[in-house]
C-alpha cells in the first residue's frame, strides 16, 4: 500500500496512536487520518454504553483537499451537527482530523452522554412528581443534576 499523504501539505504520514488507536499523522501540521472504525473507537469511549449515537454528518460539502486513502476530494460537514468541522473519505474509508479535533470529539460525546443522563433523571423526576411520590427539595436537586 503506498505512503498516506497529508492532504493539506502533502508531507508523508506517519504511524501512531490517537486516543489510544491507530493513525497516522502529519509532523507538519499534527493532523491525523484515522479509520472509521477508529472513530466509532473513540465515541464508544468516551460515551455510554446505552447511548445512540445519531447522524454523524450534518451540511456537508467537497472540498479541494484529496482524501489520503483513495485521492478523491474529501468530504467537509459539521461533526455530529456540532460546530467541529472535520473532513471524511468520500468512500467511507476514514476521516481527517485537523489538530487537537479528537479531543474535541470525545469531549463532545462526553458532553451528549452527559446532557442525556440529566435528561433521563429529570424525566424521571417528572414521573414521580405526577405520580405523587414524596421528594424533598434535595433530593430533585441531587436528581436533576445527575448525582442520583
Amino acid at each position: 500500500m503506498p505512503q498516506l499523504k497529508c492532504p493539506l501539505d502533502q508531507s508523508h504520514l506517519v504511524d501512531s496512536k490517537t486516543s489510544g488507536e491507530e493513525s497516522s499523522t502529519c509532523d507538519q501540521c499534527d493532523g491525523v487520518w484515522i479509520t472509521t472504525t477508529t472513530l466509532e473507537s473513540m465515541e464508544d469511549n468516551a460515551a455510554s454504553d446505552d447511548m445512540v449515537k445519531g447522524q454523524r454528518q450534518y451540511g456537508k460539502h467537497v472540498v479541494d483537499h484529496e482524501c489520503p486513502h483513495c485521492g478523491d476530494q474529501m468530504i467537509r460537514f459539521r461533526y455530529r451537527g456540532y460546530n467541529i468541522e472535520i473532513e471524511a473519505c468520500p468512500n467511507d474509508a476514514g476521516f481527517w482530523l485537523d489538530k487537537s479535533e479528537d479531543r474535541e470529539i470525545r469531549d463532545v460525546m462526553k458532553q451528549r452522554g452527559s446532557n442525556l443522563g440529566r435528561a433521563a433523571s429529570a424525566e424521571k423526576s417528572w414521573h414521580s412528581a405526577r405520580r405523587g411520590d414524596k421528594v424533598g427539595v434535595f433530593q430533585r436537586l441531587k436528581q436533576l443534576f445527575g448525582f442520583n
